[in-house]
């Protein structure tokens, strides 16, 4: 051992690059694994403990565009084993340009017992409740996001929330878009142009818009409710000065639009009801709103639609009913004095009872969603193959080493040969020195790729990786780097081996 190290550092320079060359390409393994894993496994949990044990979705739709009936909710609620169900709505709200890196925003509609709820870490205010449907929780990094783009006129939890006040807020010029006579435009102006923007271009339904109806507005008051806006030659609803005056003049009404009480409000009076952290990347910048603002928001509300329709031969008028619906109803199954085994059982049982008994509707375990995202199968093996490409160049970076070393001590191995050294010993230093170079370079790696991983979390804001030693992934790179010295060493150590002591002695 002592006659390797010294061979190592006869050369300081030399080995000290073929360290690095081994460590470079474990530390690229190491990196791109850890995060790979941190990544996976936040989808994986937001998948396995944020989703119940079961998902059940349209039978014919993917998540983000399946409609579930909420009428299934006491069908599914009536199996054997089923402990509790709850809906929810994943949806995205369309932008024009990146909202945090993203070209859309994330929102979830959930109830209070949804299995998102428990890890919510709340990081000020309260999560989602019942007994408050417009309060609205945004992940923290979605809250960040709007305190940037719209600095003193964010939205303070316990505020108000206006989506109006967002999209035309300057910050959000860029997200949302704006017309380029912008600053010339009329304050209603600018307020039609962003209503219209939100339904038609953002995805968000007509009637998360509107004014609350005459029966709405009585029931929220206890007053009787003043004749509903008409519209102008345009098409457009009057604005608060026409409406007052035409209540006035009409109906000799007298009307304050900045009233909070006796004037018509919004349908979505939304206020900011807290920020939380889940430790999800995804969910850390997305909105969570109630599961009725969200159906609200995405057309899932109860409501009737009048469509034209061809009958006997001629357009006419049909009125549509559309039953509230969600686009996922999570299921907790029953698991209680049960082991692992045993629950995982019921849980397939549930599942398999479902697909059989309700045709419209596709039950998934949880924990088997993740497997139908192949995007997730790609990003692994992508960082696979960028890492075996690292890996082989510090194997080429080895082998030119120890190819040199043998070449240059061509006649010092002679000598040995010709002093009694066994070809075996002679093959063994030589091994063992290509070895040694690899070892060294893997735990270089393993520091760098640890490294690399924490300069990820700070420079690039990813807080979503544990910042952990990825041990599993650390010794998967010291393997390979033990792998990559032996083959790279192979060659060059039985050139040296099979060397005939007359012939090396005479090597120049």
């Amino acid at each position: 051992m002592k006659f390797v190290l010294k061979n190592l550092f006869r050369r300081k320079l030399r080995t000290l690059f073929s360290v690095l060359g081994v460590g470079v390409g474990v530390s690229i393994m190491v990196a791109l694994f850890s995060i790979s894993d941190d990544l996976v496994g936040q989808i994986a949990q937001a998948f396995e403990t944020q989703r119940g044990d079961i998902a059940v979705m349209q039978a014919t739709a993917e998540e983000l565009e399946s409609d579930v009936p909420l009428d299934f909710e006491n069908t599914l609620q009536q199996i054997k084993g089923v402990k509790s169900v709850s809906p929810m709505i994943a949806a995205l709200l369309r932008t024009e340009n990146d909202f945090d890196d993203r070209p859309a925003i994330l929102y979830y509609g959930v109830t209070q017992n949804s299995p998102i709820i428990p890890h919510m870490e709340m990081l000020e205010g309260q999560t989602i409740s019942d007994d408050d449907p417009n309060g609205v929780v945004f992940g923290w990094k979605a809250y960040e996001v709007l305190k940037e783009k719209m600095g003193d006129k964010a939205p303070k939890v316990g505020g108000e929330l206006n989506f109006l006040d967002v999209v035309t807020s300057d910050g959000f010029k860029k997200v949302f878009g704006k017309p380029d006579n912008w600053e010339q435009m009329t304050e209603y102006g600018k307020k039609m142009w962003a209503l219209m923007r939100l339904t038609k271009d953002l995805g968000i339904h007509p009637d998360a818009i509107k004014e609350e109806t005459p029966a709405e507005y009585e029931t929220r008051t206890g007053q009787k409710a003043p004749p509903p806006r008409p519209m102008n030659i345009m098409g457009l609803p009057y604005d608060d000065d026409q409406y007052t005056k035409w209540l006035h003049d009409r109906y000799d009404i007298t009307y304050d639009p900045k009233d909070p009480v006796k004037a018509y409000q919004m349908k979505m009076q939304l206020h900011t009801r807290g920020v939380c952290r889940t430790g999800i990347l995804v969910q850390d910048a997305s909105v969570f709103f109630h599961l009725k603002i969200a159906q609200l928001i995405k057309g899932k509300h109860e409501r009737t639609e009048i469509v034209k329709q061809k009958i006997d031969g001629k357009l006419k008028d049909v009125e549509i009913v559309h039953r509230p619906s969600c686009t996922v109803m999570l299921l907790t199954v029953d698991s209680e004095g049960l082991t692992r085994e045993q629950h995982d059982a019921e849980v397939i049982r549930v599942r398999d009872e479902i697909n059989q008994k309700v045709d419209a509707l596709r039950a998934i375990r949880s924990a088997d969603i993740l497997e139908r995202h192949k995007e997730v199968e790609f990003f692994e093996k992508f960082g696979l193959v960028i890492s075996l490409i690292a890996a082989l160049a510090g194997a080429i970076g080895i082998l030119n080493t120890m190819t040199l070393t043998v070449y240059e001590r061509t006649r010092e191995i002679g000598l040995l040969l010709a002093v009694g050294w066994s070809r075996l010993r002679v093959l063994s230093n030589v091994m063992l020195e290509g070895l040694l170079l690899s070892v060294l370079g893997g735990l270089a790696g393993v520091l760098f790729g640890f490294l690399e991983v924490q300069a990820a979390r700070t420079w690039f804001n990813l807080d979503g990786l544990s910042g952990a030693l990825n041990v599993q992934r650390s010794l998967h790179a010291l393997a390979l780097a033990f792998g990559i010295g032996f083959l790279a060493t192979l060659y060059p150590a039985i050139r040296a081996a099979l060397m005939t002591p007359i012939e090396a002695l005479r090597h120049e």
